[in-house]
């Protein structure tokens, strides 16, 4: 049976990575996993005159989504953090509107997902029921669409996070297999995300179920340890006129200053530099990491030949455990590998969840 498109998507607490593959390389797409509700309505004023902003309708409902969202409208703003999110309504939207984005209009879909090792077992076969519901089909209009968008999910996968990352490492954008050494012996993979931070062991590129019960820590992640303490030191910090600051606000500045550099929040007049809160809070992630999990549960990584950061939070954290007082080493420097050097520590399970795909496709198991 053949498949229209080949397409994984991360659609995580704190954003949403996907990636369709193309016939040479991939296709991506990115934005916050946050919506409102929106009208779409215009004064007919022209361009220039009035916002203009992209939306979505699904399922009734009309939406404004990622980054416009706090800039069109900080009304009836709409997260879902936690475990009840796999597989639910907003779920299959955030997954839907990122295939949209990616240019698919019509015909079937091969899908990977992604579910926190920790969950993994109870999980994976509710999040495919649901994403396979009325047969997996699909209907969503973007802005300036003449008809709605119809495609089917023909199969969809799910991997635990973290795995699809460390298959970054030993297969290539075609779903080849490259010669590395890199999953060889002991490995850990630490996925920061935004809401949960999983940690799994590898012996020799299998997963140890023994380390299972320690696998997913939830509220372990950049929303609780980074995003919420900045909010609230930036309000406390500017006062009246930061009422209506949101962590969407704060993420936003994460993002877009670990490229430009520059931290700037920019406030009804205020201009405030987030980059001392930022190392501030970072480093005493990176502390909690180092407590609860490298010593609590890894015994200082000893035995361990190397440490894998993946997820929102890698960048953030990766200055203070890569110090050779802390893990030195052990730290894996993804740059100085082929098959990595090129992507963000974010896009790694998207990435690596899609040359999974692909694999599969070329070497179906029988």
């Amino acid at each position: 049976m053949t498949t229209d498109y080949v397409a994984s998507v991360d659609a995580g607490n704190g954003g949403v990575n996907a990636v369709l593959a193309q016939t040479k390389g991939y296709k991506s797409f990115y934005e916050p996993s946050v919506r409102a509700a929106a009208t779409g309505d215009s004064l007919g004023l022209g361009k220039g005159w009035e916002l203009d902003y992209d939306y979505v309708d699904w399922d009734g409902h009309r939406y404004v989504t990622g980054d416009d969202v706090v800039r069109v409208t900080r009304r009836q703003l709409e997260h879902h953090i936690g475990a009840n999110r796999y597989g639910n309504e907003m779920h299959q939207f955030l997954v839907a509107h990122a295939l949209a984005r990616l240019g698919i209009k019509t015909g079937s879909v091969n899908l990977t997902l992604f579910a926190p090792p920790g969950l993994y077992n109870d999980l994976k076969d509710f999040v495919r029921e649901r994403f396979m519901q009325r047969g997996g089909r699909v209907e969503i209009s973007l802005k300036g669409d003449k008809k709605p968008r119809k495609f089917n999910y023909q199969q969809v996968n799910i991997l635990p996070e973290g795995i699809g990352a460390a298959a970054c490492f030993v297969l290539n954008d075609s779903g080849d297999f490259v010669p590395s050494d890199i999953l060889s012996g002991e490995v850990v993979v630490l996925d920061l995300g935004a809401h949960t931070l999983d940690a799994i062991q590898l012996s020799s590129g299998n997963f140890n179920p023994e380390s299972l019960q320690h696998a997913t820590w939830e509220a372990g992640g950049v929303h609780v340890h980074l995003r919420e303490p900045i909010l609230r030191a930036v309000k406390k910090q500017i006062g009246d006129d930061a009422a209506n600051l949101t962590i969407d606000d704060i993420d936003r500045i994460l993002r877009l200053g670990s490229v430009s550099g520059d931290y700037t929040l920019s406030v009804a007049g205020h201009d405030a530099d987030l980059k001392p809160l930022i190392d501030k809070y970072a480093e005493r992630y990176a502390e909690w990491i180092a407590n609860n999990i490298a010593d609590g549960v890894f015994d200082g990584f000893r035995g361990i030949k190397s440490v894998i950061l993946v997820g929102g939070g890698a960048g953030l954290v990766e200055p203070f455990l890569s110090k050779q007082s802390w893990y030195g080493s052990k730290i894996l420097d993804r740059k100085a590998h082929k098959t990595t050097r090129d992507l963000h520590p974010v896009d790694m399970n998207a990435v690596g969840g899609l040359r999974f795909a692909l694999m599969r496709i070329k070497s179906p198991v029988t």
